[in-house]
């Protein structure tokens, strides 16, 4: 069979070289592929941007159309680009018929009833690597398609079977490695760019702005699984022979979710490093929790050559975290795993939310605090929008917050979209504005606040761009790269 996937990013237009960096690589697409590649099948890519004019777009995907001719075609979907991936499924429907379409994704995963009102004559509920290939095989043979596992269809007539979910699977490594050939005509070469690769899936919080826990009940069995060091290695070493890209973000919920594990990989991992003369440096999620602040778990993630870490602080005040996003970690928690991380070398990346429900200005300016106590070396700070799927937006809706805006997802996470009891939108908007230069008020001249400050609030695609343009300033930690050429000339040795 041949198989077209489709995807859309936001802040791009349609092209070939669209892509800025390998970390909008989306993994579930690269998975599917990659499973049914090895078993014959004829596997296609086609990137679409959503923030440009439809007909822009359609000289793009009809050439693509009839470059690869499929047999089907896939799509995913977040809840903020849904109404453009079914516009796009409704066109090539029109355009070309005959063809299948499948939608899968976290979007169609949980909230399946809707979906499937849409122009897709097959939705994939939960993990599609084997429901995906079985669909192929049984296109193949020239069976109707149907009573496959976590798959959903519809007929002609509209009656719509619904069949029951398979078991997570357990053994990740029974997945080929994840097909990254077919993104390479839709990204930009940068050999400073940073590669993400999965370690595990699943999450064993029940954070209520993320959809980790509805996704959890989708299916049985384990729902948080580690795929083995050998595995990981295996796959880096495949990397560092193929590709001149230097960094990989190790990516999962946190590293530290099981410490054995973790210990384990880590020395597998630094035994590696050694073999290739730690050519390869480290970022990964760190999840702060009483068991995580661990020296020897730092010390042991600094022996692995990790010079990075993304930490989830959202909220400085504890109340919120623990009531409204159950989050149960103190500030000190924190701050020593910051302290920590420092220690051993590694840079701090430190993720904040604005706006969420429930919380007051002064709960507000308690984050910019404790973010001010840690200097993080980069900011990644959203305005909260209310996802479908998840407990806050059920929240939400029960308190009466939600209208119109939230259907505008062209600027979602950075325009506010509620108004709270003691934090309006315009003290939100106001909040996001000014939150770097509160952050680091003090601590850096003017210029180099306001350069964060604006940094900060770029969509990805234009932060994205600037850090390629960026080069090394002493003095100055964060924006990656760093600083400035284009603006300011080359620094000064």
């Amino acid at each position: 069979m041949k198989i077209m996937f489709v995807y859309s990013v936001d802040g791009m237009e349609s092209s070939l070289k669209s892509l800025s960096s390998w970390s909008k690589v989306q993994f579930g697409i690269s998975y599917v592929s990659s499973m049914l590649k090895a078993r014959g099948h004829e596997t296609d890519l086609l990137v679409l941007g959503s923030d440009q004019k439809w007909e822009k777009k359609l000289p793009l995907l009809a050439s693509r159309m009839e470059k690869s001719n499929p047999g089907i075609i896939c799509f995913t979907a977040v809840f903020s680009q849904y109404s453009f991936i079914e516009r796009t499924a409704g066109h090539i429907r029109n355009n070309w018929p005959g063809r299948f379409s499948v939608i899968g994704g976290v979007h169609a995963t949980l909230n399946p009833e809707e979906v499937i009102k849409g122009p897709f004559d097959a939705l994939c509920v939960g993990e599609g690597e084997f429901p995906i290939l079985e669909l192929c095989d049984q296109m193949e043979a020239a069976k109707t398609p149907g009573g496959i596992a976590n798959m959903w269809f519809k007929s002609p007539r509209g009656k719509i079977s619904r069949t029951g979910t398979r078991d997570f699977t357990r053994d990740l490594d029974a997945f080929p490695f994840p097909d990254r050939e077919m993104w390479k005509p839709w990204i930009k070469d940068n050999p400073n760019d940073e590669i993400a690769m999965l370690v595990g899936r699943g999450c064993p919080y029940d954070c209520t702005y993320c959809s980790n826990h509805a996704i959890r009940k989708v299916s049985r069995g384990k729902y948080v699984r580690m795929r083995t060091p050998e595995n990981i290695i295996g796959e880096i070493a495949s990397l560092y022979d193929s590709c001149t890209q230097r960094k990989i973000f190790l990516e999962a919920e946190s590293l530290a979710l099981d410490k054995k594990w973790a210990f384990d990989f880590c020395n597998k991992l630094s035994s590696f490093n050694e073999s290739i003369g730690n050519a390869i440096s480290y970022g990964c999620n760190f999840r702060v929790s009483k068991q995580s602040v661990d020296e020897e778990l730092f010390a042991a993630l600094e022996k692995a050559n990790v010079r990075k870490i993304n930490i989830g602080l959202e909220s400085g005040c504890e109340r919120v975290r623990r009531e409204v996003l159950k989050r149960s970690y103190s500030n000190e928690d924190f701050l020593n795993s910051v302290s920590m991380a420092r220690r051993h070398g590694m840079a701090v990346n430190v993720y904040n939310l604005i706006g969420i429900p429930g919380e007051s200005l002064s709960d507000h300016m308690e984050t910019v605090r404790i973010n001010h106590l840690c200097q993080p070396d980069e900011l990644c700070t959203s305005i909260f929008f209310p996802y479908p799927g998840t407990e806050l937006y059920r929240t939400c809706i029960e308190k009466g917050l939600i209208n119109d805006s939230v259907n505008n997802t062209t600027t979602e996470r950075r325009k506010a979209v509620l108004d709270l009891p003691g934090f309006s939108r315009s003290q939100i908007q106001r909040a996001y504005r000014l939150f770097a230069r509160r952050v680091y008020k003090g601590r850096y001249p003017w210029w180099k606040n306001l350069l964060r400050a604006i940094y900060t609030r770029m969509p990805s695609k234009a932060r994205t761009a600037v850090s390629h343009a960026m080069i090394h300033v002493p003095g100055m930690r964060g924006l990656r790269e760093t600083l400035r050429i284009k603006l300011f000339g080359p620094a000064r040795a």
